[in-house]
């Protein structure tokens, strides 16, 4: 008798385990189905969407509004962008979604140029899409223009001011109007920081403050750093463009300076070859003058505009790298000071 219980409790057990196993399987797979197919969390780990994003905001992306795309990287560990093995690759391919990506929208993507990476595995950066396939668009003595419209600025877009003190500001000057970035220059009681228009507004009140001045570039200051680091192009953060963003089936006329702004398109995302031999340019072996774009693309801009590093420094999101729309703020977090502390005021917030 003692053995036929022994046995039993054994069974109960084993058939216990057998159903938590089953569980704990079954939450896994709806958990990777979920973040493949609907949504994700983000950590924003940088500064260069402040205000509107802080480092330590999780962030919910819904990849059901432009539909979610399909992996194309097949052998990979779930939740581990670097695990992974390129031995099957799948081709581009994205479920209808419930809308079309908007100006305005805050969208995760892949980062275009890590060239060393299939395109689903690069790394994800999130930033705010000003013009989509097909626009127009210049950036002049900063204020941005989409197919010559001025678009104005989100609310929380920061600059960079050359603020000139009577005295040294302190600790509490920074944590009063919670300003983060920038500091003293070489020049005593002169500071750049990166503010937004309505913490300037408020500096002009402040008594320790003598002058605050917008610091504007130059038009023709641009160099190399900036997209598409072209001897033909000067632009910089303040003066871009105007440029055309490729659009799928949007033909576009090719010649020796214009090229340089569709190259990177035409090469690494749609896989042709570009020579130019005697002043004429050649696709695929074959002399051109034009060429018909195969994918959407998008402009991002950082909302912290000149602490930022978006299209202006790499150009154009292909379509096959956007990943869904940031959703609202699920948890956020200060680690700032050494210190974790919870931003309450920011719990649940829609954006």
């Amino acid at each position: 008798m003692k053995k036929a219980a022994i046995k039993k409790t054994v069974k109960k057990k084993k058939s216990a385990i057998s159903e938590w196993l089953k569980a704990i399987f079954i939450a896994v797979v709806l958990l990777i189905i979920i973040r493949i197919f609907a949504f994700q969390s983000f950590i924003v780990n940088d500064s260069k969407m402040e205000s509107t994003l802080m480092p330590g905001d999780y962030i919910v992306i819904n990849k059901l509004n432009y539909g979610a795309r399909i992996p194309s990287t097949l052998f990979s560990v779930p939740f581990m962008e670097k695990s992974y093995s390129e031995l099957v690759q799948l081709p581009y391919f994205r479920i209808p979604g419930f809308s079309e990506i908007s100006r305005n929208d805050l969208i995760l993507f892949n980062y275009p140029l890590e060239n060393n990476k299939p395109f689903d595995k690069r790394t994800q950066l999130l930033k705010r899409c000003v013009a989509i396939a097909g626009d127009t668009l210049a950036i002049t003595d900063k204020k941005v223009f989409v197919n010559s419209k001025y678009i104005g600025n989100a609310p929380d877009c920061k600059y960079k001011y050359r603020v000139i003190t009577n005295n040294n500001l302190s600790n509490n000057f920074f944590t009063k109007y919670n300003i983060n970035e920038g500091g003293i220059t070489d020049e005593e009681n002169v500071y750049d920081l990166f503010i937004t228009k309505e913490t300037s507004d408020s500096l002009i009140n402040d008594s320790n403050i003598k002058q605050i001045n917008l610091m504007k570039l130059k038009k023709g200051n641009g160099n190399t750093p900036f997209f598409p680091q072209s001897e033909h192009y000067s632009w910089s953060l303040d003066y871009f463009g105007p440029i055309i963003i490729p659009a799928k089936g949007k033909k576009v006329s090719l010649d020796l300076k214009n090229i340089d702004l569709y190259k990177t398109v035409i090469e690494k995302f749609e896989n042709n070859t570009i020579n130019i031999k005697d002043n004429k340019i050649f696709l695929n072996n074959i002399e051109t003058s034009e060429y018909t774009f195969k994918m959407n693309y998008y402009f991002v801009l950082d909302d912290n505009r000149d602490n930022g590093k978006d299209s202006r420094y790499w150009g154009f999101i292909p379509e096959n790298h956007i990943i869904g729309n940031a959703s609202f703020i699920w948890f956020s977090i200060n680690k700032s000071n050494n210190s974790s502390e919870f931003r309450w005021s920011r719990l649940f917030k829609t954006l």
